[in-house]
């Protein structure tokens, strides 16, 4: 008796995969079910949380050479948004708030601020990052605060040391508009989310991940029995 099959004769076909599927649909259901409840358990429950807060400013300025093009728009709102990230993680805004706020490190502080552009706007959004909502918020404000003062000692130094409009027009005419930011004003709403981890994205990942092993599982056993 030839004991020999080739793999036309354990290849599935669609009907008969979705039969097999459907003969273990129930053990299929209660794997995935058993592996989306674990990876949202495991995400809720078991990792450390953090917390993101975020309050939008707009930045009030005037534009000192001519006009603007769409990419010189967006060029010059991306490196007003690398000005202000400077000024939210100085030295003057850090030590401050470090001072203000008890046992946080000013390395850790540096790490947890952003400050990104919305495009085509002269809104930017200031984010701080801490363990839970209520720390998250405070320390925004705190921060928000500090970048307020800083801002203010820093616009004074640069005008300070900018030319004159005679030499202005003198000697950068030719260079590209640029934007004078003059003030900052921060909006009273605060927004605080969970940022890490992102619940629904690992149960989601868990679900797919046990509904695929219990299907592969149902076709291997299935091609096991047809080679022996």
């Amino acid at each position: 008796m030839n004991n020999f099959y080739s793999m036309a004769d354990t290849t599935l076909t669609l009907k008969e995969l979705a039969k097999l599927i459907w003969k273990n649909l129930l053990l299929i259901v209660i794997v995935t079910a058993l592996f989306g409840g674990l990876a949202y358990g495991t995400a809720n429950y078991l990792l450390p949380a953090r917390y993101t807060a975020s309050m939008d400013f707009v930045a009030k300025g005037k534009i000192t050479q001519g006009g603007f093009t769409k990419w010189q728009a967006r060029s010059q709102n991306e490196q007003a948004a690398n000005v202000f990230q400077n000024i939210a993680i100085s030295p003057g805004v850090i030590d401050h708030t470090t001072n203000e706020i008890d046992n946080v490190s000013p390395e850790a502080l540096r790490e947890n601020i952003t400050v990104c552009s919305t495009p085509r706007s002269n809104t930017y959004t200031l984010t701080v990052t801490s363990s839970s909502p209520e720390k998250a918020k405070k320390k925004l404000k705190i921060v928000a605060k500090n970048f307020k003062k800083e801002f203010k000692l820093e616009y004074k130094q640069g005008r300070k040391a900018m030319p004159t409009k005679k030499k202005r027009r003198m000697y950068l005419k030719p260079i590209l508009p640029t934007v004078l930011v003059k003030s900052i004003k921060f909006k009273d709403k605060t927004r605080v989310v969970k940022s890490y981890p992102n619940v629904k994205f690992a149960a989601a990942i868990g679900t797919a991940t046990g509904f695929l092993l219990a299907t592969w599982g149902s076709i291997y056993w299935r091609l096991r029995r047809s080679y022996r």
